[in-house]
This record gives structure tokens, sequence and C-alpha cells, in this order.
């Protein structure tokens, strides 16, 4: 039976909609680095830690994109120009296509949006190559709204954009952190562990 009082579903981009591993982009980024084994721990951290990381003030869209390539290039010496940095940054993506189909169904009877960490050049580069984000209804990205999952003001945000209040509406996440952070903002939290897993519980909420 379907579900009428959901009106709206939100889908997060990295590890939802789209694969990507972080220790890839690790792995590129020193791809033409000197010493590139030693660097590689510390390059991890210093991008991605949930508390220091640079991908914080990145994804938040409060550092833009040459000054964050050149804050990792002076603390690691990539070895390459900017130019050459933007392709080893974005080329790590690749769609999950069962995930993609679930969307179109859930799209077929209430609007869908992206509900995403992500910052700029990131955007630019998947919204241009994977054409199932343009059959969105929107997208609430981290890097434009300047706050992060699971600070609610993003989740505040993903509402405004639906014009929905609390209990009306979905949000798809591969972290349960995200999850139980919608759930206090009055969105339904679903951890994806698979795309199979996903399909019985969109089904058990009457959303396909």
């Amino acid at each position: 039976m379907e579900n009428n009082t959901i009106k709206a579903v939100f889908f997060d981009l990295g590890k939802v909609l789209l694969r990507f591993r972080h220790e890839e982009i690790v792995s590129r980024l020193l791809s033409a680095a000197d010493d590139a084994d030693d660097k590689a721990d510390g390059l991890f951290d210093f991008l991605f830690d949930s508390r220091s990381g640079l991908c914080n003030l990145y994804d938040e869209g409060n550092i833009s994109s040459e000054d964050f390539y050149a804050e990792i290039d002076r603390r690691f010496g990539l070895g390459v120009d900017y130019s050459g940095f933007v392709p080893l940054w974005n080329e790590i993506f690749s769609l999950d296509s069962d995930v993609a189909d679930l969307m179109r169904r859930v799209r077929g009877t209430r609007p869908v949006y992206l509900l995403s960490n992500v910052n700029e050049l990131h955007w630019e580069h998947v919204a241009e190559r994977y054409p199932a984000l343009s059959e969105m209804d929107g997208w609430v990205l981290s890097c434009r709204v300047k706050a992060k999952k699971p600070s609610p003001v993003i989740y505040d945000a993903a509402k405004a954009a639906a014009g929905v209040g609390p209990g009306e509406s979905v949000f798809i996440d591969d972290l349960p952190e995200n999850a139980a952070a919608a759930d206090s903002a009055g969105i339904k939290g679903i951890v994806f562990t698979g795309a199979d897993t996903l399909e019985r519980e969109l089904r058990l909420l009457g959303l396909i």
C-alpha cells in the first residue's frame, strides 16, 4: 500500500548513489609525489579526520578549491599543479545503478532529493558525469548550505527545500550517525547497507 504520509525522500550521494573509497583518493593524490607510502596515513588524517580534517572546511564551502589544493600541496608535495590535481581528486566515483533505479521508482510516486556532504569540485564533476542526478527534484549540498551532516542545519535546509514538516520525509545514508541525526530532525533515517535491503525497506514503507 502506498504511503501517503511521506511526501519526499532524500538520498545521500557518496556510498549510496555513487560508490567511492577515501583510500583511493589518497592513493591517487600521491601518485606523483615523492615518498608516497610514507605520506599516505598522514594525508588521510589531514583530509578526513572527523574533527580536524581539511575536508570539513571544504565540504562546508569555507575554503576555495584552489586554496584546498594549495594547502594539501604545501604540506605533502603532490608533484602536480592545480590542473593536474582536479582529475586526481574527481575521478573516483562509479554509479550504483541498482540504487539509481530505486531512486527513479520512488520518484514515480513522490519527489526525491539529494542530501549530501559534498565539496564544489566533486559536485561539479558528478553533476556533469551522472545524468541520474539531474532527474532528482533538488539538491541539498553541504558546500551550498555551509553545514554538514549530522548538523541539524542541513536537515532543516532539506525540509525547507522539499516543503515538508516533521514525519513527512525519509533519508537514506550509509552512516548510522547521519541517519540518527535525521530522525532527531523529524526525518525518518534509513541506514544504507545495500540495494537489495534498501528495496525491501522502501517496499515496507510503501514508497515503491
